[in-house]
């Protein structure tokens, strides 16, 4: 797709396009990682043997985390829909420009085809992903952009309506890793439920298989795997300058999964190791960060003015599980919002237990709309 940049967008782009490939690191000024990260970076390399004992605990670990409360309310997860496609930059434009004209090229396959210019499986997918990312959904008198899709991709008055900030690839990756009405396992499972650092696609699917038992309609172990595929081609960079590869997703340019090497897995194949990038997130403006927080707070205590800070770095669908996040970078972020926006954020300190405080409720959209205007970053 070409598009034409602004100067300030073109220079944030080469500024902040491409995050550094970061190791596992040690917790940084002594800080602490979340989701059990601490105990992978210091360990051994496995053996055959070991290896299955560590997919198989992982297992275990998410069969845990599927029992509590949450998983009670959660409507059943996709495992399918997509087509096999993962949502490519250049069909939000297109899908948001139509359900503003008031077309309904999602539901009208034939109409899709011919207004967007994508073939009948891709038109499936997009209308499968445009809910996904929460862009848009179907109502009763057609499709509408929601309150945050509506203020970043509007093609007239929208703050990046061609994906030229970065700002809007963590967006969209925040806003599918914690949407619960229309949510894709792979993303619940790799971040918000996964306990370890690293990953492997035979793990990765195993655990897919136990969770589409619970669902009424079991899924096929072909789905599951494509399944698998399109999660990891979503955030995998492209291999080459020509081709399919070369056409991004949205998430392949944030560089939060990389390859790790090789091991053995229970069935005795060496298949790729895949770990979470849990450096810095230096790209993130403070803004930004500011409006996952409210997102996540409105979420997650509704009724709440004040939480631990432990939830931000764990809970569930946190900040910190979904932007893979270390506990030191988002201390050090929250403190620096309670200092520029004293009248949002304060830090209270008991004993025992660092909270945050929230003075006013806020659906950060004030915050969004600054990460664009007036970025600001640590």
């Amino acid at each position: 797709m070409s598009v034409q940049m602004s100067g300030a967008n073109r220079v944030q782009r080469q500024r902040f396009g491409h995050l550094k490939k970061h190791a596992l690191l040690p917790p940084h000024e002594g800080g602490t990682l979340p989701l059990g990260f601490e105990s992978m970076h210091n360990e051994k390399p496995k053996t055959p043997w070991r290896m299955k004992v560590v997919a198989n605990t992982a297992i275990r670990d998410l069969e845990n985390q599927a029992s509590s409360t949450e998983r009670a309310v959660s409507p059943g997860f996709r495992f399918s829909g997509h087509q096999t496609f993962p949502l490519r930059v250049a069909w939000i434009p297109k899908a948001v420009g139509a359900i503003t004209d008031g077309q309904d090229p999602l539901t009208n396959i034939d109409e899709g085809i011919v207004s967007l210019g994508l073939g009948k499986n891709m038109v499936e997918a997009l209308r499968c992903w445009i809910e996904a990312f929460q862009i848009a959904s179907k109502e009763d008198s057609g499709w509408s952009l929601s309150a945050v899709g509506e203020l970043v991709f509007a093609p007239t008055t929208g703050l990046d309506p061609f994906l030229e900030d970065h700002s809007s690839n963590w967006l969209l990756h925040w806003l599918i890793s914690r949407n619960t009405q229309a949510p894709f396992f792979a993303w619940e499972c790799l971040f918000n439920r996964w306990p370890t650092a690293e990953f492997s696609a035979s793990a990765v699917v195993e655990a897919f298989r136990k969770e589409s038992e619970q669902n009424q309609r079991t899924a096929s172990i072909v789905t599951l795997k494509q399944h698998w595929e399109v999660f990891l081609h979503s955030y995998r960079p492209p291999r080459g300058t020509r081709g399919e590869d070369h056409l991004d997703c949205a998430l392949s340019v944030l560089g939060l999964i990389h390859e790790a090497g090789e091991r053995q897995n229970a069935a005795g194949k060496w298949e790729t190791l895949y770990a979470f990038d849990t450096g810095p997130k230096t790209a993130i403006p403070q803004q930004l960060f500011a409006f996952f927080i409210h997102d996540w707070w409105n979420r997650a205590f509704p009724s709440e003015q004040t939480v631990a800070l432990r939830e931000l770095v764990a809970g569930n669908h946190s900040p910190g599980r979904i932007l893979r996040m270390a506990e030191s970078e988002i201390l050090e972020r929250v403190s620096d919002l309670t200092r520029v926006q004293s009248n949002g954020f304060q830090i209270a300190e008991s004993a025992n237990l660092r909270q945050l405080r929230r003075l006013r409720k806020s659906n950060g959209h004030d915050d969004l709309r600054a990460a664009y205007e007036k970025p600001r970053f640590l």
